[in-house]
């Protein structure tokens, strides 16, 4: 772990003037959600899945970009000449990506309830943890999947490819168990038709005590595969 605090330090100074980066991180949240907040006569049935999409989308398009950039600018290489453990290296990209994707959660939170008028069956602060949940596993989703491009363009070339197929079947315009049985079984290995569920339970209470808790213990597990993932990915970049 020794290191993790200079590198995670290092990546949030280094965006100090990047203001692409910071537009995505807090002003294109609240424009997504407000520009749906003009378009939906009626948000409160659709507020929970589209918070959910856009957590996960956002955090991998953040990540995704952000760490191909590490790579492919030389930071990373740089990094690797001061006297930082693999495993520090890995807890510091993870924690300064982690704080980016926290802000912007925080923005897609606020934004929800002021343009959404969003009200929060079961409390804001679960909505949280599950908004970080979902954010977790879509940065660590992004980190892998960031190893194979050489360039931006590449790496946001993956969304049709991974985010669209769990847009699609993760509940967004069919309830996944109204699914053939041979898109149902994919569908239930993605991480938002969990991140979905979640949602629906905390801002709606749709789905029952029982299936959220389903749907928390897989976006953990979700998240925590996600982490090791990344770090694995992190140590053969490096």
């Amino acid at each position: 772990m020794r290191g993790a605090y200079p590198v995670a330090r290092r990546l949030l100074l280094g965006l100090r003037g990047d203001r692409r980066t910071l537009a995505l991180v807090v002003v294109v949240p609240a424009f997504i959600i407000w520009l749906l907040s003009e378009v939906f006569a009626r948000t409160e049935p659709v507020a929970p899945i589209l918070l959910g999409v856009f957590v996960f989308f956002l955090t991998y398009l953040l990540t995704a970009v952000g760490f191909v950039r590490e790579r492919t600018g030389g930071t990373l290489d740089r990094v690797l000449a001061a006297p930082i453990s693999r495993s520090g290296l890995v807890m510091g990209y993870v924690l300064g990506f982690g704080v980016l994707a926290t802000v912007q959660s925080l923005v897609l939170l606020a934004s929800a309830v002021v343009f959404l008028e969003v009200s929060f069956a079961h409390g804001v602060g679960l909505f949280v943890l599950v908004e970080l949940l979902g954010a977790l596993t879509a940065l660590g989703l992004g980190v892998l999947l960031s190893l194979f491009a050489d360039t931006e363009f590449q790496a946001v070339q993956f969304i049709p490819v991974v985010i669209s197929p769990q847009v699609i079947l993760g509940g967004t315009f069919r309830p996944v168990s109204e699914l053939p049985w041979y898109l149902e079984w994919p569908a239930r290995a993605m991480p938002v038709t969990y991140l979905i569920d979640a949602m629906e339970y905390v801002v709606l209470d749709e789905g029952g005590a029982e299936s959220f808790a389903v749907a928390l213990g897989a976006l953990v597990a979700f998240g925590t595969v996600a982490v090791a993932v990344a770090g694995l990915v992190v140590r053969r970049a490096a």
